[in-house]
């Protein structure tokens, strides 16, 4: 397989979307900085990751119709900056400014890295190449984690983004050498369609944000009713115009190819179980069983570590075992890893933590690069913008699902335990243990749970054949 320049910034690119987990050990640190709950913390996720999941599906369109590198360039320009302005905020509300510009640029980055990858390689080493570009990111969230409590020795909790803005002088530099600036490269005569660009944002959006917020509202009080139920009419009104639409942003027909639905569905259910390690992990790790910051961040990285290792031979292995039991294969370890971290306590030996996060990671490493080998395979080569916009998109739509329904459970079972133990102070650990224990094994159950919603599906086989043979 051939290595080019604009495959080269595409990873360099998904290793700087995994280092945003020096922010997630940082939790601790922010929390006491701006004087918030731990249930606000969830706002730091969600400003940024809402943002790119809305628009990471428009950026790769837009990639496919004015030049997937040239987008690129734009995101890493404004990432750099919104690094600076995380770094320099002066209060909680600032701050979550500041990460909603991050999520804007980070859309721009990830809604055409997948593109750059698959066309910059023949479409027999796509696997490979996802692969590839799956362990880069997974790397940078196994050094994100250390490279933060590292940082957190030695500065404050701003120094997690301080760190990135030279990172970004780097990326800039690469992606300049490579050409990406110049209009045509890697561009496609795809128009933008905006009217479902912006329907889908809307609902999207707004069903993230109610299911995030509806906790503190109240499930049943006006204004998360009203916010649903705009939600759910943007949602039908943008089915209806891709429908129509000559050129849709996401061909509903797609849906209709044998396991394309299940494979976007799976995609979010494994995010959404994985989250829960890194919105719980850190106070466990820190706050419950005395780790330092840097120690907690190690300890963390061993999940995406691992998730690097077996992306990479995932990639290498497609075309022996097949795309369904390498996804059957990951769903199963991944659930499996997260029931025994949920028995994680302050007297648990360090071997059994560490056996837990690895089967954790080997799981979502298993499962990303054959679930993103078919959809991406799904689409043509002129909407690969589209097609990895969908894979990110859907991905992140799992993270902040998963964190809204975490955060949720969590909030409502410890305050009940609070209560019923007379505890006022409910970070206690007789408070958090078991209640970190309850919601990380409904998270490893909801692995399983997408486990058994293989049963029965079949990727297609023509389309199966068509991606590992050549051409």
């Amino acid at each position: 397989m051939k290595i080019s320049g604009p495959f080269v910034v595409a990873c360099l690119a998904g290793l700087l979307s995994g280092l945003d987990t020096s922010v997630n050990i940082a939790f601790p640190a922010i929390t006491a900085a701006f004087e918030i709950d731990v249930s606000q913390i969830q706002w730091v996720v969600v400003s940024f990751v809402l943002t790119y999941s809305v628009l990471l599906l428009p950026a790769g369109r837009l990639g496919d119709r004015i030049g997937h590198g040239r987008i690129m360039v734009i995101g890493i320009v404004v990432q750099g900056l919104a690094f600076v302005w995380c770094s320099l905020a002066s209060s909680f509300e600032f701050f979550l400014l500041a990460r909603v510009s991050q999520g804007a640029s980070m859309a721009l980055i990830l809604g055409t890295a997948p593109a750059l990858v698959t066309l910059s390689v023949s479409e027999r080493h796509q696997p490979r190449a996802l692969g590839i570009f799956a362990m880069t990111t997974a790397a940078g969230l196994a050094a994100g984690a250390p490279v933060g409590g590292l940082l957190l020795q030695a500065w404050d909790w701003q120094s997690v983004y301080a760190f990135r803005v030279p990172y970004m002088g780097v990326l800039l530099v690469a992606a300049l050498l490579s050409g990406l600036h110049r209009p045509g490269v890697m561009k496609s005569k795809q128009p933008l369609d905006l009217f479902g660009a912006v329907t889908l944002a809307l609902g999207l959006g707004l069903t993230l944000f109610v299911a995030s917020r509806g906790l503190m509202w109240g499930w049943t009080s006006p204004i998360t009713i009203a916010l649903a139920l705009v939600a759910m009419a943007s949602l039908v009104v943008f089915h209806g115009v891709e429908k129509r639409a000559s050129l849709p942003l996401v061909d509903m027909s797609l849906f209709r190819k044998q396991g394309f639905g299940r494979a976007n569905l799976l995609n979010a259910l494994a995010n959404a179980s994985m989250f829960s390690i890194w919105f719980l992990g850190p106070y466990l790790l820190v706050d419950i069983r005395g780790h330092s910051p840097i120690a907690g961040g190690l300890i963390l990285g061993i999940a995406p570590t691992s998730t690097a290792i077996s992306a990479w031979l995932t990639g290498r292995m497609i075309e022996r075992l097949g795309l369904l039991t390498l996804t059957r294969f990951g769903l199963a370890c991944q659930g499996v890893g997260l029931v025994l971290f949920s028995q994680i306590d302050s007297n648990s030996t360090m071997f059994s933590l560490v056996v837990a996060l690895c089967l954790v990671g080997i799981g979502l490493g298993s499962f990303q690069v054959p679930n993103m080998s078919f959809v991406m395979a799904s689409l043509s080569r002129s909407q690969q913008g589209v097609a990895g916009g969908m894979t990110q998109m859907v991905r992140t739509a799992g993270l902040v699902g998963g964190l809204a329904v975490w955060n949720t459970a969590f909030v409502g079972l410890r305050d009940r335990r609070s209560r019923s133990l007379g505890v006022e102070e409910v970070m206690a650990p007789e408070v958090f243990v078991p209640t970190f224990g309850q919601v990380v094994g409904m998270s490893g159950g909801l692995a399983i749970v997408a486990l058994i919603l293989t049963i029965g599906v079949r990727f297609d086989d023509q389309l199966t054949s068509e991606l590992l043979d050549e051409k």
